[in-house]
C-alpha cells in the first residue's frame, strides 16, 4: 500500500510540473510599471543565426516584418523550464508539417547566454525553428504578456499566436501536439 501512495505521489508531482509550466520568477532587470506605459513599440529580435526580424506593438497586435507567413508562433520559454525543453520538438515538428504557412520563434526570457549556448540547445533538443537572442526578448515578452492579460509574471512555456498581426489566443504550459496542430491549421487554411 505504501509503495503505491508513494507511487501516485511522484506520478501526481511529475504530472503538475509538466501541465503547470515554469514561472519565471527572477526579478533581475525588470521595469517598472512608469517605464512599462513609456516603453517603446517597436522590438528587434535577433535569431541566433543571424536573421533579424523587427516587431511592432499596437494595442494587443504585433506585426513583425520580413515574414511571408500570415500565422505567428512566439514560443516564449527558458532552456532550463522542462516543459519548455519537452515542447521543443514538438514545435520543431509542427514547423515542418506548416512551412509556408506558419512561422514559429521561440524566444528565450534567459540574459547573459550567448548564440552558441542555443545552437547547443537547440541541436541537442531538436530544436529546428527560429530561436531569437535579443537585448529586446524580455521587453518583448513583457510586451506580450500585458497584452494579452496574463501580467508579468507569466508562466512558460507561453505560445502566442498571430494571424496577420493580429492577436489570436494564447496557450500557457505544455500543449499537446495535435491540440496545437488543430488550431494552427485552421488558421493557415482560412482566408
Amino acid at each position: 500500500m505504501k509503495m503505491m501512495v508513494k507511487q501516485f505521489t511522484i506520478t501526481a508531482l511529475v504530472a503538475l510540473m509538466m501541465l503547470g509550466g515554469c514561472s519565471d520568477s527572477k526579478k533581475g532587470g525588470q521595469e517598472s510599471d512608469a517605464e512599462t506605459l513609456i516603453a517603446k513599440t517597436v522590438y528587434t529580435l535577433n535569431d541566433i543565426n543571424g536573421s533579424s526580424y523587427e516587431v511592432t506593438k499596437s494595442g494587443t497586435d504585433f506585426r513583425i516584418s520580413g515574414i511571408p507567413e500570415p500565422v505567428v508562433v512566439y514560443d516564449i520559454f527558458a532552456t532550463w523550464c522542462p516543459p519548455c525543453r519537452a515542447e521543443a520538438p514538438h514545435l520543431s515538428s509542427l514547423q515542418k508539417k506548416f512551412e509556408g504557412k506558419v512561422k514559429i520563434i521561440g524566444v528565450t526570457i534567459e540574459e547573459g547566454n550567448d548564440n552558441a549556448y542555443y545552437a547547443r540547445f537547440a541541436e541537442d533538443i531538436g530544436v529546428e525553428y527560429s530561436l531569437v537572442n535579443s537585448p529586446d526578448n524580455q521587453k518583448f515578452s513583457r510586451a506580450v504578456a500585458g497584452a494579452i492579460g496574463v501580467g508579468q509574471d507569466f508562466p512558460i512555456p507561453l505560445m502566442v499566436v498571430y494571424k496577420n498581426g493580429r492577436f489570436v489566443k494564447y496557450y500557457s504550459g505544455l500543449v499537446p501536439e495535435e491540440m496545437l496542430e488543430s488550431d494552427l491549421k485552421a488558421l493557415a487554411e482560412a482566408q
